[in-house]
């Protein structure tokens, strides 16, 4: 699925979400949602990369679960690849370009 079509929810602490890139993006906000529980709202965006950029990785956070995804660039769109089959080239620029993605989010495929 491509980038575009993600949203990422952001709620304070215990919700959000970190965007690691080799080009230019913003956070473009969308909405905003009242949890039914509680007072709390959940704020909605999505990402819109520059033209240059050739991978997105996104940090989603849950409470103390992170989970992440990887876009990248084929044919003009910024596609979902699992980490594990990215390219040994690929993971090394992105962990040269953010070290502590491997170290601090322990990323499965950062070994």
């Amino acid at each position: 699925m491509e980038l575009r079509n993600h949203k990422f929810y952001f709620a304070g602490e215990a919700m959000d979400f970190a965007v690691f890139s080799d080009g230019r993006w913003r956070a473009k906000y969308m909405d905003s949602i009242a949890l039914p529980i509680s007072r709390n709202r959940v704020d909605i965006y999505e990402i819109e990369p520059g033209a240059d950029t050739q991978w997105v990785v996104v940090r989603q956070r849950d409470c103390d679960a992170n989970k992440f995804r990887v876009f990248v660039r084929k044919r003009g769109e910024l596609l979902e690849k699992k980490p594990r089959r990215l390219s040994k080239t690929l993971k090394k620029e992105i962990l040269q370009k953010f070290p502590k993605l491997g170290e601090e989010f322990e990323l499965p495929w950062a070994a």
